[in-house]
């Protein structure tokens, strides 16, 4: 494979790793892969690069890149940190004026898949995204189990007198105190989401939905997307995989190994056509 560094966007202030087959199948989309939080282009665990590397190994072009203001990309002036699925945009700009691709991937995790979404949101030139542990949103099964834990936590309190004196909702409100301070983006609405999703199925992207365990409070069962947004039930185009044994950073290399080999498996089978 051949691998090499790429300034593009305005005044060449985003930075990324270009990574190319001996010989790149034009009928094959390129992928985007975006930071991971503030992790710059290497990813969690090297994960994004050994992801470029078995992508090129399969004939797949892919651009690992530093979002604005993360890694060698620099600070792009006035620009809020989730409008950073622009530089996707500026990354597809670059690599078609290059002739690499017609069509494009997004492979996002947590922060990145944030990005993914707003991009396919934005440009008809993907034609398919993979979210792990992107937004979330409750059904009534989640509720409940939430109401039962909270009641059994209650329970459990009454029968055991603890000498830290947490009141109840000690652990909620420090949970939501980091959650806060480690927020990349917001989840959108309900409505918004489905709005969304509904446009990401007329134009036949195709979706990868992956959650684990580092969501598990909020993501508790495997077909709780298609539960709340049921207008995906039956989308061919979907793949959903609820992984509650791994984690975003991919800290097991056996985890991370087989992560690529779904991820390359998933994008050999989408064709760089246009989205419809």
């Amino acid at each position: 494979m051949n691998e090499r560094a790429i300034s593009f966007g305005e005044s060449g202030a985003l930075f990324g790793i270009l990574g190319a087959p001996e010989v790149p199948d034009p009928a094959r989309p390129a992928v985007l892969i975006p930071n991971t939080g503030l992790t710059h282009r290497v990813g969690p665990g090297r994960m994004h690069v050994e992801l470029a590397r078995a992508l090129a190994a399969a004939g797949v072009v892919s651009l690992r890149l530093d979002n604005a203001g993360l890694g060698d990309s620099e600070v792009v002036p006035g620009r809020h940190p989730a409008l950073s699925a622009l530089d996707l945009c500026a990354a597809m700009d670059a690599l078609d004026a290059r002739n690499i691709s017609s069509g494009y991937v997004v492979i996002g995790s947590h922060s990145g898949a944030h990005d993914a979404h707003q991009a396919a949101r934005l440009d008809p030139r993907i034609v398919g995204a993979v979210f792990v542990d992107g937004y979330i949103h409750g059904t009534p099964r989640v509720w409940l189990n939430r109401l039962l834990g909270r009641v059994r936590d209650r329970q459990r309190g009454d029968a055991e007198r603890s000498d830290l004196h947490l009141s109840p909702r000690s652990g909620d409100a420090l949970h939501a105190a980091v959650d806060a301070e480690i927020r990349w983006f917001d989840t959108p609405s309900h409505e918004r989401m489905e709005a969304d999703l509904f446009d990401f199925v007329r134009r036949q992207l195709t979706l990868m939905y992956i959650y684990t365990g580092d969501v598990e409070r909020d993501y508790q069962y495997a077909a709780q997307l298609i539960d709340a947004f049921p207008l995906l039930r039956n989308y061919r185009r979907l793949t959903l995989r609820h992984i509650p044994e791994a984690d975003h950073r991919y800290s097991r290399r056996s985890t991370r190994e087989a992560m690529i080999d779904v991820l390359v498996d998933w994008t050999l089978g989408i064709s760089g056509r246009p989205a419809g």
